[in-house]
């Protein structure tokens, strides 16, 4: 079964995550960071918190675009996505930007607010 960690207490990732739900994705383990960090250690979870992990069924450790692919490959519709974002230039773009934007989004939300 894959693994999705995701910050629960994002707007924008619950968001997201919820929309993937209601896809209906099979096998795959939902982790709320927050919700679920008795099970996470405090230097994981700032990991986690950063950006999108994904643990696929062969126990590899994805990250960010990813850990998107891996898990769009698993729905019918998203499959094509997952290929059009694998495709190389797409995916050195696509990282940049994720990169940006988790990084943007983590210092706002876990900096300022502290």
């Amino acid at each position: 079964m894959m693994k999705v960690y995701y910050d629960d207490k994002c707007k924008i990732c619950s968001r997201e995550i919820k929309f993937y739900k209601r896809l209906g994705f099979k096998n795959v383990n939902w982790i709320g960071i927050h919700q679920n960090s008795k099970f996470i250690t405090k230097i994981n979870k700032e990991k986690y918190l950063k950006e999108l992990h994904v643990i696929d069924t062969n126990n590899k450790e994805k990250v960010g675009v990813d850990a998107f692919v891996i898990l769009w490959k698993q729905h019918s519709y998203l499959k094509y996505l997952a290929f059009l974002v694998n495709i190389f230039f797409v995916k050195k773009i696509m990282s940049v930007i994720y990169k940006k934007f988790a990084k943007y989004r983590y210092n706002r939300k876990y900096t300022i607010n502290e």
